[in-house]
């Protein structure tokens, strides 16, 4: 090695990176070694954009150089650009002939979703044992995309014992058991490495694991550790906020962000989720105070001013509100957000126009955001645009079915008086969510088709056989954003039960991380059926969420019954009417995506 080289990795072995950049820059070259050394300094010293930039020229000078193009991919996935990743992997003739790089591809791939894609690379790609411990990460990681939670448990009892001890590998298994639903496994787990090495993250899913047990007072001891440790941790914040609400802890309810704001420095990333958590309990004194002080302590933080838009329009003061969305769109365009909440300010004040231009705008940059769909569906229809009928199609995409009876069942009926038990047995929480649609009744936490249980795992086979021929039935269409994603494959990404009392109802919404929403009805009351003029408990769709008063229309209402599943795109906005019945509702919704 060229002696200039030598002692530059030896000051980048001992960490003197400002001095590796003065040594390299003193003798600079076009060398593949010179701009290796170069760019690996660079992402060392943060300066990841440079790097990124550094290493495009140096491959445009050394397209062969397997180390550059392990590097560069390497920095690429570091940096969460994923995308990025998998296409310069696909137009590199060299990339996938280097192990490194074609783990770094396959894991982009899985981030990017494209399942099939991935399951099919890992499936066929050799190894050397340096690289072993990758691939069965890469292994949990793609099994765990596509929810096959119980696959998962089976390569972690397959592993070599040596992978199999490492720390992230018992993390990793602990949550795929709280995923599974036993709880008690993954917080025994989960407590063993606690002892070996406590984190702020650890500490937080150990309390979430306390939350799920329903031991309310564990669960509040080590969030509040996770805060000791982390005190910006913020999903530790707003966990503790749900958990005094349902608690009835009024003294306590935001307490921690108090906390925290009084003994260290202000952060606006926390900040912004205390307007948030504020809006929630709906405590808009505080939430106007604190964005007031926030945008002018954090004066270019755009989502801070985001948060005071929304506060100001709360007040009745729209004028204010509008000026600054109107400002956070022309400076952030491709944000989905603002342009929503641009596009409710002109579809209230009969500019419909204006918000399809804002919300087409946006969908360039987010061609699958289903509330962007949902509000540009709205305008459309407000226009009468024809568009309007294209997007929505009611007859076409909202379909009815009977869920079949599963295997060793009789009938549906005979299986949903199983499911019933089973799904009440789980609605131990009476308090209203504080973050759902659901008003006077109860939702189940995490993903319930994930849970271990034979019941679930029955009703999954039936609910899948219907969605399959729902997919099978829809026409093609490259240029409509529910049909040109489908590959006829698909998985679960999120499912739960609701339990609706009297009085009971969901307030209209969408499903912002669906792409197909898909409600199966368990049980239902005596008073609900299609001849009962208060429509009790039916569903509709089509009527938004903006309380447009004489402009609001319900496009489609349906009585469901017991053992039927509905199926329509989570664009479409959706509701019910209330329930007036001392029995309850009971249903299992699903968010369901699309695989590729």
């Amino acid at each position: 090695m060229i002696n200039y080289l030598q002692q530059a990795f030896s000051a980048f072995n001992n960490k003197q990176y400002l001095q590796v950049i003065e040594i390299l820059n003193s003798n600079k070259t076009n060398s593949a070694d010179w701009y290796m050394l170069y760019t690996l300094t660079l992402a060392a010293l943060n300066n990841y954009n440079e790097a990124e930039l550094c290493y495009n020229k140096a491959l445009t000078l050394h397209p062969l150089n397997h180390a550059l193009i392990d590097n560069y991919t390497n920095l690429l996935c570091k940096l969460g650009k994923y995308l990025e990743c998998m296409n310069w992997c696909e137009n590199s003739t060299e990339a996938l002939k280097t192990q490194k790089a074609y783990f770094n591809y396959i894991e982009s791939l899985i981030q990017t979703e494209h399942l099939i894609q991935a399951k099919h690379h890992l499936n066929k790609i050799s190894y050397n044992d340096e690289l072993l411990t990758r691939f069965h990460w890469l292994q949990i990681a793609l099994y765990e995309a596509l929810g096959d939670l119980e696959k998962i448990e089976l390569q972690f009892q397959q592993l070599p014992e040596a992978i199999f001890e490492q720390f992230h590998f018992k993390y990793k298994r602990a949550c795929n058991f709280r995923n599974l639903g036993q709880f008690q496994e993954a917080l025994a787990l989960f407590l063993s490495l606690d002892k070996i090495h406590s984190s702020a993250e650890l500490n937080y899913v150990i309390g979430c694991t306390y939350y799920d047990l329903k031991k309310l007072d564990y669960a509040e001891i080590y969030l509040k550790q996770c805060l000791a440790q982390a005190p910006n941790y913020i999903p530790a914040h707003e966990s503790l906020n749900k958990l005094y609400w349902e608690k009835s802890a009024k003294s306590s309810l935001m307490s921690s962000y108090q906390t925290t704001l009084k003994k260290f420095p202000a952060n606006p990333v926390l900040i912004h989720s205390q307007i948030g958590q504020l809006l929630q309990i709906n405590d808009l004194e505080s939430a106007m105070k604190i964005s007031i002080q926030a945008v002018n302590l954090f004066k270019d933080n755009l989502d801070l001013k985001h948060a005071y838009s929304i506060v100001l329009d709360k007040f009745g003061e729209h004028e204010q509100a509008f000026n600054i969305l109107y400002t956070l769109v022309q400076q952030a365009p491709e944000n989905a957000r603002y342009a929503v909440d641009l596009s409710n300010f002109y579809i209230q004040n009969h500019e419909y126009k204006l918000a399809v231009k804002h919300l087409e705008e946006a969908i360039k940059f987010n061609p699958y955001n289903q509330e962007l769909w949902a509000y540009l569906s709205t305008a459309w229809r407000l226009l009468n645009d024809e568009k309007y009928f294209w997007l929505t199609n009611y007859q076409q995409f909202v379909r009815v079915m009977e869920l079949p009876p599963p295997k060793g069942y009789k009938s549906i009926e005979n299986f949903n008086d199983d499911l019933k038990s089973l799904l009440l047995n789980l609605h131990t929480n009476d308090k209203q969510p504080l973050d759902q649609s659901v008003r006077s009744g109860s939702q189940t936490t995490g993903h319930l088709l994930y849970r271990s249980n034979e019941l679930l795992n029955l009703f999954k086979k039936s609910m899948t056989s219907c969605i399959n021929n729902y997919l099978m039935a829809l026409p093609k269409d490259p240029t409509h954003p529910l049909l040109v994603r489908n590959q006829h494959r698909f998985t679960t990404k999120g499912s739960w039960s609701v339990k609706l009392d009297h009085g009971g109802y969901h307030a209209n919404h969408i499903h912002p991380h669906g792409w197909l929403s898909a409600p199966s009805y368990i049980s239902i009351p005596d008073e609900m059926n299609n001849s009962d003029i208060t429509k009790s408990g039916w569903l509709k769709l089509g009527e938004t969420s903006l309380e447009l008063g004489q402009r609001e229309a319900i496009a489609m209402e349906v009585c469901p019954e017991p053992g039927q599943i509905i199926i329509f795109p989570s664009y479409i906005w959706h509701g019910t009417h209330k329930l007036i019945s001392n029995q309850p509702r009971l249903t299992i919704p699903c968010d369901i995506m699309p695989l590729r």
